[in-house]
């Protein structure tokens, strides 16, 4: 019996001491992959302080740590740091590690990763450190080139916490950002069909577009149920929901991933949306006095797109929204703004962004004893803009204090009166063919 025990305490001896000097004697190798892999795939520069190695934190998997990861550009983006990572956890079938067959990877969590991307202003993106395959070609043996790859993936569990994301568009002068934002995707990637649960969360969302804040603060959240084909890169969604602040879309339909083309037929909306949880998504609502805004009426919105999306063609969609007898006062302030009506639709039958026809065909409202009307059509967006607006009634500048906070030392005066009426193309503007205008 004694000898059963030792023989036991020595075989659980030896294990342990093969659990903790295993990762020693792996953690040069597998360090040397990460790093020879992407350098020969990324024209950037990764480094990473620290890698470790564990045997016993997932067992029976292995555990890969990588810590102070940076992905920094090189040439014109030198210095920029694309991507950074607090911590990196992979975590590995440990028999494949032992293989020849590749690398089963079951988890990957990123902690605290901070993303930028950059466009400048002539096109050229940060994002593009991929080496043409020509030059990683050039790179690998011959004798290598023809061999499988030792990198095989089998997610089932990807998570993202705390990520900061930022975006910068030089050519159009727009902005995004987000953070913190969190991301949970589970499913068997390596299955031919498998569930994709996915939840999504981004906060204090940022965007700006031509210099003007679209978004301020805002809050995402996608909640989705994923049917993923994976053998014909076929998504279909199922009680899916994405919230913006605090207005709930629902998502239906399918995309498909065929070669260098996106084919879908989706289908969302919303229907009677408080109006107040509309005026949240406007920063300059939002950022003053909202609290105490008392708002009335609803918003209802549709969204169809069905086709092929491949370069610059895009598939047929169309965007309805319609608000309904709304209004909003700020308690702090004397009277309200009401009969507010809107009718709005984006549309393209499928093919270029020229064919794209955006038709406001109803904007109205009332505000402390004056009302505007608007109506306007727009179609050939890109080639050459044709048009045409409407405007018709009445507003006194100096009783817009009484309906909106305005900043210390801004005082408005003056009435303005309009019914007026205008058609024609942006080319007759720019070309002073003001006598093809119809006014």
């Amino acid at each position: 019996m004694k000898k059963i025990v030792k023989i036991v305490a020595i075989v659980v001896a030896v294990v342990l001491v093969a659990a903790f000097v295993a990762p020693m004697l792996l953690r040069g190798k597998i360090a040397q992959i990460v790093k020879r892999e992407a350098n020969e795939m990324l024209a950037a520069k990764l480094d990473f302080e620290k890698l470790d190695i564990s045997l016993l934190r997932h067992f029976p998997n292995a555990s890969l740590d990588l810590k102070g990861l940076t992905l920094v550009g090189v040439d014109r983006f030198e210095g920029d740091t694309i991507v950074a990572a607090q911590r990196i956890s992979v975590v590995v079938n440990l028999m494949s590690l032992f293989g020849d067959s590749g690398f089963e990877v079951t988890k990957v969590i990123l902690s605290s990763p901070a993303v930028h991307a950059h466009k400048l202003a002539d096109g050229a993106v940060n994002w593009d450190v991929m080496k043409p395959s020509d030059e990683v070609a050039e790179e690998t043996p011959a004798e290598e080139s023809s061999e499988p790859s030792s990198f095989r993936m089998s997610v089932r569990d990807f998570r993202i916490s705390d990520a900061a994301i930022r975006y910068e568009d030089d050519s159009t002068n727009m902005r995004f950002s987000t953070a913190p934002l969190s991301l949970r995707l589970r499913g068997n990637m390596s299955a031919d069909r498998t569930d994709l649960d996915l939840r999504l969360t981004a906060q204090e969302m940022r965007f700006v577009s031509g210099g003007i804040p679209l978004l301020s603060g805002a809050e995402a959240e996608l909640v989705a149920v994923i049917d993923a084909d994976l053998a014909n890169n076929r998504f279909t969604f199922s009680r899916n929901t994405l919230r913006l602040n605090a207005i709930s879309v629902g998502l239906d339909g399918w995309v498909e991933l065929d070669d260098d083309a996106v084919v879908m037929d989706l289908t969302a909306g919303c229907d009677k949306v408080q109006f107040k949880d509309v005026l949240s998504l406007i920063p300059a609502f939002y950022t003053r006095e909202f609290k105490n805004l008392t708002a009335g009426g609803e918003l209802s919105m549709a969204l169809w797109a069905k086709g092929e999306m491949r370069g610059s063609a895009l598939p047929a969609f169309e965007l309805k929204t319609e608000v309904r007898d709304g209004s909003f006062q700020y308690s702090s302030l004397p009277k309200a703004v009401t009969g507010i009506n809107i009718a709005a639709k984006v549309a393209n039958p499928g093919g270029v962004m020229d064919k794209t026809v955006v038709d406001l065909s109803k904007f109205g409202l009332k505000m402390a004893g004056n009302s505007v009307s608007a109506t306007f059509y727009a179609t050939n967006l890109v080639s050459d803009p044709v048009f045409r607006a409407t405007a018709a009634g009445r507003v006194d500048l100096g009783a817009v204090k009484e309906v909106y906070p305005l900043e210390k030392g801004v005082e408005l005066g003056g009435q303005i009166t309009a019914d007026l009426k205008v058609s024609g193309r942006m080319s007759d503007i720019e070309k002073n063919r003001y006598e093809k205008l119809g006014a």
